[in-house]
C-alpha cells in the first residue's frame, strides 16, 4: 500500500500535470477570442500556435490518465477534459465565410464558440481544483475525498449540461435556417400568420402570385388579400386545427396588387410553439385557372346548372375570409 509521502509525491506530479495542461487551455481561449475580435480566424500564425498548445494539452492528459487511482477519478477525468479547447483549427470553429462576406454573428459566436468553450476551461479548472485540495489536506479520509470528488463532478456535469442546451440550440438554428430557405426557394406560394390574422413570413412564390413584397405585406392583417363577397372560415378551420382534424385543400378569391380578382386554392396548418401550443398557421396557396369558379361564384354556377353541393368530406370552397365587423 502506497505510503502518505509517495501518495503526495504522486499528486504533486499529477496537480503540476493538469495546472501545464490549465495554462495551455487559458493560452487557447485567448487565442481563440484573439482570431475573434481581430476577424483573423484564419491567421496561419495562430492556427499555428493553438494546433501546439492542443498536442501540448493531449500529451499531458494521457500523462494523467495513467497515474489515476481510481475509476471515479478516471470518469471525472474523461469529463473534465477540455474537448473544445482541442479543437485545432478556430477556422472550422467560427464556420468561416467566403473571402469578402460578413464573418456570423457576434451572438452566435459567443454561443456557439465561445461558450462551449469557457465551460470546458471550467471544467478543467474543477479538476485542477479538486487536485490542489487533496494536496492541502495530508490525511484525506475516505469519506471527505469521496464527497470533495463528488462535488467536483456535479460541476463537471452542470458544465456538460449546458454545453448540450448549446449544441441543440445550434442544431435547433441549423434546422430552422434549412426549414426557412426550403420555405423561401418552394415554387408555392407560402405565408405564415398569426392566430390574428398578421402576416410575420412571405415568400417568393406569395410575392408572384399576390404581387406583393414581403417588405409591403408583413405586419399587416390578412383581410386585404381577400374579396369582401364570401365568408370567414379561418376561425372555423383554426378550431379543427387545434382539435387536430385534417383540413381539406380549399377554394377562394383573393385580390391581387392593384385589384385584380384571383381564384386560388389553399391549404392551412397549425403553427406550434415548443410547448405545443398553436400560434398561428401557415397557408399553402396556388392560383388555379382564370376560368376555374371559386368561393360564391362556385355556389351561384353550381345553383344554375343543377349541381348538388359535395358531401361534408369533399373539398371545401373557402377565402381567407373578410374583416369583422366594428
Amino acid at each position: 500500500m502506497p505510503q502518505p509521502t509517495e501518495l503526495c509525491s504522486a499528486l504533486e506530479a499529477k496537480l503540476e500535470l493538469a495546472e501545464r495542461a490549465l495554462s495551455y487551455s487559458n493560452q487557447n481561449l485567448q487565442l481563440t477570442m484573439q482570431m475573434w475580435i481581430q476577424g483573423s480566424p484564419q491567421d496561419e500564425r495562430l492556427i499555428a500556435k493553438r494546433a501546439e498548445n492542443c498536442a501540448e494539452i493531449a500529451l499531458l492528459v494521457q500523462k494523467i490518465q495513467n497515474e489515476v487511482q481510481s475509476e471515479d477519478e478516471k470518469r471525472l477525468l474523461d469529463a473534465a477534459t477540455p474537448h473544445s479547447i482541442l479543437i485545432a483549427d478556430d477556422g472550422k470553429l467560427f464556420h468561416q465565410t467566403a473571402p469578402g462576406e460578413n464573418y456570423v454573428e457576434a451572438e452566435n459566436v459567443t454561443a456557439n464558440v465561445m461558450l462551449p468553450l469557457l465551460l470546458d476551461n471550467a471544467s478543467w479548472k474543477a479538476f485542477v481544483e479538486l487536485l490542489r485540495a487533496r494536496l492541502k489536506v495530508a490525511e484525506l479520509s475516505d469519506e471527505m475525498s469521496e464527497a470533495m470528488t463528488a462535488r467536483a463532478r456535479d460541476l463537471v456535469r452542470q458544465n456538460q449540461v449546458l454545453k448540450s442546451i448549446v449544441a441543440e440550440r445550434k442544431r435547433l438554428e441549423e434546422r430552422l435556417s434549412q426549414l426557412a430557405s426550403i420555405i423561401e426557394c418552394a415554387n408555392e406560394a407560402i405565408a405564415i400568420f398569426t392566430l390574428g390574422g398578421t402576416i410575420v413570413s412571405w415568400n417568393r412564390g406569395a410575392e408572384a402570385v399576390y404581387g406583393y413584397s414581403a417588405r409591403e405585406v408583413l405586419g399587416r392583417s390578412r383581410y386585404f388579400l381577400v374579396s369582401p363577397d364570401d365568408p370567414d372560415p379561418i376561425p372555423e378551420l383554426l378550431e379543427r386545427l387545434q382539435r387536430d382534424e385534417a383540413i381539406p385543400i380549399s377554394d377562394g378569391v383573393h385580390i391581387r396588387k392593384g385589384g385584380q380578382r384571383i381564384n386560388v386554392s389553399f391549404s392551412i396548418s397549425p403553427v406550434k410553439d415548443a410547448a405545443g401550443s398553436t400560434v398561428g398557421f401557415s397557408a399553402f396557396i396556388r392560383p388555379n385557372p382564370p376560368n376555374t369558379p371559386s368561393g360564391n361564384d362556385a355556389v351561384r354556377s353550381s345553383s344554375k346548372s343543377g349541381f348538388q353541393p359535395p358531401d361534408k368530406n369533399a373539398p371545401q370552397r373557402y377565402n381567407f375570409g373578410t374583416p369583422h365587423k366594428p
